[in-house]
């Protein structure tokens, strides 16, 4: 399972995850779901807009387990 990961006000939140590695720069995601995940093994970073938030740009992280 992939985990799309982003950090808020200090916290680590999952907000997406899918059997696939389907994450890349520039995708748009709603920033409210808090997934659990598990934080096995840093797949690589990336920078997605939060459909919430419209223009600026946040880093992300995608783990996988």
């Amino acid at each position: 399972m992939y985990y799309l990961a982003i950090r808020n006000m200090g916290i680590e939140k999952c907000i997406d995850k899918n059997t696939e590695d389907i994450y890349e720069d520039g995708q748009s995601f709603s920033y409210l779901p808090d997934f659990s995940f598990v934080k096995t093994r840093i797949v690589k970073s990336i920078k997605i807009k939060c459909i919430e938030i419209p223009g600026p740009v946040f880093n992300a992280t995608v783990y996988s387990d």
